[in-house]
C-alpha cells in the first residue's frame, strides 16, 4: 500500500512539473528569437516518435551519377548514404528529390548543356539507407527521355519507393503518392516549375507536373479529404540564390492555404529560409545532399524532421551537414560544435525576414510551431 502512495505522489508531482512548464512558455509571449529557451523536452527525440505522432526527415538533391560512380566502385553503393543513415532510418517516412534517372538509356536530351543519369544497381541503396518516397518533379528526370523515366519508375516500383511528380501523362504526374504509416496518411505532390518546359507533361506526353495554380490549389484540398496530412515539393527557384523569388512564397502560401502542411524546396543547391506562415512550415530550399558534383557554393546544408501530430503543434529539427565534396567525397556529415552552430545561425539570418525579424532555430536546431504561435498572438 506505502508502494501506491508513494508512485500516486510521483505522478502528482510530474504533473506539477509540466504544468509549470506549460505556464512558463505561453505566459512569457516576449521570449522568442534567438536566446529564446525551451525546457529539454522539447529537444529529445523520445518526444517525437510517440505512437501519435508522424516523423518525416527530409533531405535536398540527391544525384548519385558523376563522380560518385567511381567513389562507389571503390567503396560500395551504400558508401555516400553512411554518414546520415542513421538519421533518416529513424524516421517514420523519409523523402529526397531524385535529381537524375535510374537508367542504361542512351536516348540523350539534346537541348541542355548538363545531363544527369544513374547506374539502375545503385537504386537499392537508397532504399536501404531509408528513403521512402522521391520527388521526380526536376529538370533532369527526363534528360535520357521517355525511355529513361520508365526505366526510372520500374526500378522504384521493384523496390516498393513512392514517387510523385512525373508520369505518362499530366494526370499521373500531378497525382500525389499516399502512404501509410500508424494508421495514418499522408499525401505527397511534387512539382517542378524550372526548364526546359519539353520536360512538363500533358495530357497526351510524358513528363514532370507544372503546378497550373487552380488545379494544384483544387488537387491539394481534394487530397486533404482522404489524407491526415499533405505534403508538398517544388523545385524552383534560382540556382545558387539563397533568397526565395516571389513566385516561391506565392506558390507556398497557396499551397498551405489549401490544405499543405508541409513544403520542401529544391534545386537552387543552397540553403534558403524557412518560413512559419499560418502554423505551417516552409523550406524554400533544403540545398543538396548526395549530389556528383564539386561545388565552390553549395557546401554546406542541413537535414530536416518534421513531425506531424494531431494533438499538438507542428515541430522541427534543423541537421546541419558538409556536403562540401573536397572534404566528404560524396558522403555528407553531421555538422557539430561551431561548425554546426554556423550553419543554424546561416539559416536563421536567411528566414528572419520571412519570420517578422525573428530567429526561428534556437541554438540546438529545434524550431517549433509554439514559436510561431506566439508570433502570431503578438501580431
Amino acid at each position: 500500500m506505502k508502494k501506491k502512495t508513494r508512485k500516486n505522489k510521483s505522478s502528482c508531482l510530474l504533473l506539477v512539473v509540466l504544468l509549470c512548464i506549460g505556464t512558463i512558455i505561453f505566459a512569457q509571449p516576449n521570449r522568442f528569437g534567438h536566446n529564446y529557451e525551451f525546457p529539454d523536452i522539447f529537444y529529445f527525440d523520445s518526444f517525437f516518435e510517440t505512437s501519435q505522432e508522424i516523423s518525416i526527415v527530409a533531405v535536398g538533391d540527391l544525384m548519385m551519377g558523376s563522380w560518385i560512380v567511381d567513389i562507389v566502385g571503390e567503396q560500395t553503393v551504400d558508401y555516400p548514404f553512411s554518414g546520415t543513415a542513421g538519421l533518416v532510418k529513424n524516421a517514420d517516412i523519409a523523402v529526397a528529390n531524385l535529381e537524375a534517372p535510374f537508367t542504361s538509356s542512351a536516348d540523350r536530351y539534346e537541348g541542355k548543356t548538363f545531363t544527369f543519369k544513374v547506374p539502375g544497381y545503385m537504386a537499392p541503396a537508397v532504399k536501404r539507407a531509408g528513403f521512402d518516397v522521391l520527388n521526380l518533379a526536376n529538370n533532369h528526370i527526363l534528360d535520357y527521355g521517355e525511355s529513361g523515366l520508365n526505366e526510372t519508375t520500374g526500378i522504384l516500383d521493384s523496390l516498393g519507393l513512392h514517387y510523385s511528380g512525373a508520369g505518362q501523362s499530366r494526370t499521373e504526374a500531378c497525382s500525389p503518392a499516399l502512404v501509410r504509416v500508424k494508421n495514418r496518411k499522408i499525401a505527397f505532390f511534387g512539382y517542378s516549375m524550372t526548364y526546359p518546359s519539353a520536360f512538363w507533361a500533358t495530357d497526351e506526353n510524358c513528363g514532370t507536373c507544372y503546378p497550373i495554380l487552380e488545379r494544384m490549389q483544387a488537387d491539394i484540398r481534394s487530397a486533404k479529404q482522404i489524407a491526415d496530412w499533405v505534403v508538398v515539393s517544388f523545385h524552383w527557384g534560382q540556382e545558387k540564390n539563397p533568397v526565395p523569388r516571389d513566385y516561391q512564397i506565392l506558390y507556398a502560401h497557396k499551397a498551405i492555404d489549401n490544405g499543405a502542411d508541409l513544403v520542401l524546396g529544391h534545386h537552387p543547391h543552397v540553403m534558403q529560409g524557412l518560413e512559419w506562415y499560418k502554423n505551417k512550415l516552409i523550406a524554400y530550399s533544403l540545398g543538396n545532399y548526395v549530389f556528383g558534383s564539386f561545388s565552390k557554393t553549395a557546401t554546406q546544408s542541413f537535414i530536416l524532421k518534421v513531425v506531424f501530430s494531431k494533438t499538438a503543434s507542428l515541430s522541427a529539427v534543423v541537421y546541419p551537414i558538409d556536403v562540401d565534396n573536397k572534404r566528404v567525397r560524396f558522403q555528407p556529415r553531421l555538422l557539430s560544435g561551431n561548425q554546426r552552430e554556423e550553419v543554424v545561425d546561416s539559416l536563421n539570418a536567411l528566414s528572419r525576414k520571412m519570420n517578422m525579424g525573428h530567429d526561428i532555430i534556437d541554438k540546438r536546431g529545434v524550431s517549433t510551431g509554439l514559436i510561431n504561435t506566439l508570433m502570431v498572438k503578438k501580431r
